[in-house]
């Protein structure tokens, strides 16, 4: 009867996989939701690939699978992934059955799949990884993923014992993780190490695990990232296997220093987090089997996903877009210190976070604004700043908290023609912080820039 359920199940998520391609809808997880909806075991029942490779934790997720995607395709690999779709369940269960055949069978013989960190339950229960990595353990939205120590018990129990873990050295909270996994690859950066803890930023690793001590920094990137130690036992940050030794922003290249030697790649993009984001992608690569020179050429001609980071250049100004995650405070942190340490004597953000979907039939949170540094912000080459969409006060509220002089705040209710807004006269770097949920907005306003530049966008 189970295995009935499952050609029945494969049947209609095939079907309606047909239907979308027809409506011109192919990015949903839509066959993977029917199929689980018929056949609650259908992961389990697929073949799968040779290879596993999954990527997990709070921050990262997308852009390190899509660059081993990317790397292993430029070497001639076939990959099956969900970047299509989404990264629960039905995201996953998606991915492998479009690229089975309808008895289950898989077509390729790789698979990278991105792997929410509350879906590991889930998705481990029918699947064994090859390869895991996870970037970071960071405080996100509460009422998605609670708090680090949660996420934490719940990928320590999901991860099966004989997967090869790859883990942020420079994070103890990922760094601890799945101890059960035996076959541990650390990765981490040196590179422009900090003189300065950083202040005013929330901090998730406070006390030792092993003896109770309070961990003491030996220096801080930011929030918890960075070098500890226990102050009453020996514990403290793992070395790394593979380390960022040096990051070169003239020629847009950085170093990678393991057992063998240094290794130098293109820099695809310069904020620290994405370079942490490479270095770990790098050594699940190494691990996987390819060599330096087969991943060099790839980040030759790889480049970060639209819909996460793009550019526009407009004649005499320039605009950014940056996804900025909404509830997700370091990650919203990490954006605006990014922007403010960009080039430019007079920018301008616009800031589009609110998490519009929290708002159907719900009451969206607003206590993630005081967990956000918005310190940056008032960096004085920032000369405007406008928050747009409905949240809007809620942002100048809490910019007037850290200080930003309100002479230099634009509130807008509505995001439609916020870009009206913009004197492109004055200001010449243009940055557009958009929530997942209003991507589409971003992008109306990219084509409105440019047709004020008279260029393509």
């Amino acid at each position: 009867m189970s295995k009935l359920r499952f050609y029945m199940a494969m049947t209609a998520a095939k079907l309606s996989a047909v239907a979308l391609r027809l409506l011109g809808r192919n990015a949903t997880y839509l066959p993977g939701l029917i199929a689980l909806k018929n056949c609650k075991d259908f992961i389990g029942f697929l073949q799968k690939p040779e290879t596993l490779i999954c990527v997990t934790g709070t921050n990262g997720k997308t852009t390190t699978s899509n660059l081993l995607n990317t790397v292993l395709t430029h070497n001639g690999y076939k990959v099956t992934n969900n970047s299509f779709g989404s990264n629960v369940q039905a995201g996953v269960a998606a991915a492998l059955l479009l690229n089975s055949t309808f008895t289950g069978k898989h077509k390729n013989k790789v698979a990278v799949l991105e792997v929410d960190e509350r879906s590991s339950l889930l998705v481990y229960k029918y699947i064994t990884p090859d390869y895991l990595i996870c970037n970071n353990i960071m405080r996100d939205s509460l009422k998605r993923n609670a708090h680090t120590e949660f996420i934490s018990y719940v990928i320590n129990t999901a991860v099966p014992a004989q997967t090869k873990v790859f883990l942020n050295a420079d994070d103890l909270n990922c760094a601890d993780l799945m101890p059960q996994c035996k076959n541990r690859t650390y990765f981490g950066v040196e590179a422009e190490r900090p003189e300065e803890l950083p202040k005013g930023q929330i901090r998730d690793v406070c006390y030792c695990p092993v003896c109770g001590g309070r961990f003491a920094p030996d220096y801080l990137r930011f929030n918890h990232i960075g070098r500890w130690h226990c102050t009453k036992c020996d514990n403290k940050s793992p070395d790394r296997d593979y380390c960022v030794t040096a990051i070169d922003r003239v020629n847009h290249t950085f170093t990678v220093t393991a057992e063998n030697g240094e290794h130098t790649f293109r820099l695809i993009n310069d904020n620290i987090v994405n370079v942490y984001n490479f270095c770990g992608a790098i050594s699940l690569l190494r691990a996987f089997g390819l060599t330096w020179e087969q991943i060099s050429s790839a980040f030759d001609a790889g480049k970060l996903v639209q819909t996460r980071y793009d550019t526009l250049d407009a004649g005499n100004f320039k605009v950014t877009m940056i996804l900025t995650k909404g509830q997700n405070p370091i990650a919203t942190s990490r954006v605006m210190n990014y922007v403010s340490t960009c080039e430019g004597d007079n920018k301008c953000v616009l800031f589009l976070v609110d998490d519009v979907e929290d708002n159907i039939n719900n009451s969206e949170s607003t206590c993630w604004l005081y967990d956000c540094d918005y310190t940056p912000m008032a960096d004085e080459k920032i000369g405007r700043l406008i928050f747009a969409g409905p949240r809007c006060k809620d942002h100048y509220l809490r910019a007037l908290m850290t200080g930003i002089p309100k002479e230099k705040i634009v509130l807008h209710e509505t995001t439609a023609d916020a870009a009206s807004l913009v004197d492109t006269d004055t200001y010449h770097d243009i940055f557009i912080l958009y929530d997942n949920y209003r991507l589409d907005e971003a992008v109306a306003m990219k084509k409105q820039f440019a047709a004020r530049g008279e260029v393509k966008a």
